[in-house]
């Protein structure tokens, strides 16, 4: 679980100009100004790049599982080191983010990379014959993505309040994941998952809803792109989690 929406309360990642001030409805006076024009360039931009990190991240997939084989030699150490470099990357992308060329390096490097976590999971599923399971998690989760990512851009109502909310939910969702590490409770295991997939649901919401708010800049919808898609990823490993404790039932 990775979530990159790191400040509780309130969330000015990508933005530009006086934070201080505010415009209408309650926003900082930047959102205030943000013509129709403005925003639906930037919700394209958005679009297109959190397609091609998850295709980015498809591939990294691919790479390993069938060219690293990494379902059969994913050491704690290789994790770690994967681990590092994913975090590495996403703090490199949000930095670089309005640096041309290198923001998109950083930001599809990234992606793959963490395709490149996931792969040993999803490499043994498909050796032990749950492919099934992997592109139902995948059609799921698409469907929510969908449908939240539309009721987010469409609704009146405000989520941005929701930041220090969410914040705490995943706080206490880790924690509670660390201690079932030790209770091995399948109740609580169970709660675990559903809880995530409904925060990470929310956290869609409240990420796509801030496309409206920001202006039109490649930096801007860099950052955009880095927390819806994982709020995304989040979502397809809680899903697929959920998939899987019932096929073992």
């Amino acid at each position: 679980m990775f979530n990159n929406n790191n400040n509780p309360w309130g969330n000015n990642r990508g933005g530009s100009g006086n934070q201080n001030q505010v415009g209408n409805g309650g926003y900082p006076a930047q959102y205030g100004q943000v013509s129709m024009a403005e925003r639906s360039s930037l919700v394209q931009k958005v679009m297109t790049f959190t397609f091609f990190s998850i295709i980015a991240a498809v591939a990294g997939v691919w790479f390993g599982a069938t060219t690293l084989n990494l379902q059969y030699n994913f050491s704690g150490g290789t994790f770690l080191l994967f681990f590092i470099l994913e975090i590495g990357l996403m703090i490199g992308a949000m930095a670089a983010r309005e640096v041309q060329g290198i923001n998109f390096v950083l930001l599809y490097a990234f992606t793959f990379v963490t395709g490149l976590v996931i792969s040993p999971t999803i490499g043994l599923l498909f050796n032990a014959g749950y492919s099934g399971i992997v592109y139902q998690a995948l059609f799921i989760t698409a469907g929510l993505t969908l449908a939240l990512a539309s009721y987010a851009y469409t609704t009146k109502r405000d989520f941005s309040g929701f930041a220090p909310y969410l914040f705490i939910a995943v706080i206490a969702l880790v924690i509670v994941g660390i201690l079932n590490i030790f209770l091995h409770s399948a109740l609580l295991y169970t709660l675990y998952l559903y809880a995530g997939v409904v925060i990470f649901s929310f956290y869609l919401i409240f990420d796509v809803q801030r496309v409206r708010k920001q202006r039109d800049t490649v930096g801007n919808a860099i950052a955009l792109t880095i927390s819806i898609y994982l709020d995304i990823l989040n979502l397809f490993l809680f899903i697929l989690q959920i998939l899987m404790q019932g096929e073992r039932r």
